[in-house]
């Protein structure tokens, strides 16, 4: 995570530097116009918030489970609506993909002090539906702050189809999310290109029970995830 805040940062000095280049205000009535389209393309850093079952610690062999993040990406359109000086609504079409791990701890049979883990892969192909409204600093010459918040309906296209011969833990083919987060606008000379972060959090259980001890231990499986985009506007 600290090597991608180091990228970003680089990136951001070196727009910074070029949007400033000469002196130039670029796209200078940009902002007045009502529609903007582009694309969006990032990384993410997708996650797991773990409430463990009440009866958690009744399983005697279960130490602890662990959620695991990798680093995924995402590709897709974006649409912007101007609604006044400051404000704007955008709706995204992204297609992300992912891989989260679930690591369960175990006492060894016997012990209480010897522990052994057993990891559980989730793969996911997401069709992502971002909506969000978009406040917008004054332009500091070629560039702008803002700050978004929104949500975002996950269709994930792979949920409950294991790999045969797996362990296997299957989530719900729909997850619900709020969103939040900013970035900057820098106004280039021929397109608008954008640096954003973002926190995503699901708001529902994203669970689907069985009757094995990989989900009776689990109370409640929530998204979360950390989000950098670039946009690219005309």
């Amino acid at each position: 995570m600290r090597h991608l805040y180091i990228i970003v940062l680089l990136i951001l000095t070196a727009t910074v530097a070029n949007a400033q280049h000469k002196g130039m205000r670029n796209l200078h009535d940009y902002n007045n116009k009502l529609c903007h389209f582009g694309f969006s393309v990032g990384i993410n850093y997708m996650t797991f918030g773990i409430t463990q079952s009440d009866d958690f610690y009744d399983r005697t062999d279960i130490y602890g489970i662990e959620a695991k993040k990798y680093t995924g990406f995402h590709v897709g359109p974006v649409a912007n609506l101007r609604l006044n000086r400051y404000f704007d609504f955008r709706v995204l079409f992204d297609l992300s993909f992912n891989q989260r791990d679930l690591v369960y701890y175990y006492y060894l049979e016997n012990s209480t002090t010897d522990i052994t883990t057993e990891t559980i892969s989730i793969t996911s192909t997401l069709l992502e539906l971002p909506v969000q409204f978009k406040y917008r600093a004054e332009r500091m010459h070629n560039v702008a702050p803002y700050l978004i918040a929104g949500g975002n309906l996950r269709y994930d296209l792979t949920a409950g189809k294991p790999k045969e011969g797996e362990l296997s833990v299957k989530l719900n083919k729909i997850d619900p999310c709020i969103e939040w987060g900013g970035g900057f606008d820098f106004y280039l000379q021929y397109f608008k290109f954008s640096i954003e972060l973002k926190y995503s959090k699901g708001i529902q259980n994203c669970l689907q029970y069985d009757d094995t001890k990989y989900t009776q231990s689990i109370k409640d499986l929530k998204s979360n995830a950390f989000i950098v985009s670039f946009h690219f506007e005309g």
